[in-house]
């Protein structure tokens, strides 16, 4: 792969609820890269401070998004 793809990345993130019980929840994101590795950089750099885990990083047959 050399060109830019989009992939779907999903993140499990901690967070507490009103009660201060400790909770999860699932977030996907679309990012554009070259590779898997690619993606979870521009992840962790976006996601910098963050408590959250990086569960999966797909290759989608996305083609263009349109803004």
């Amino acid at each position: 792969m050399s060109e830019l793809n989009f992939f779907k990345a999903v993140i499990r993130v901690e967070y507490e609820d009103a009660k201060g019980r400790t909770k999860y929840k699932k977030e996907n994101y679309i990012v554009e890269g070259v590779s898997p590795t690619d993606v979870e950089t521009k992840i962790a750099k976006r996601l910098e401070g963050a408590d959250y885990e990086l569960i999966g990083v797909t290759l989608t047959n996305i083609i263009e998004i349109i803004k």
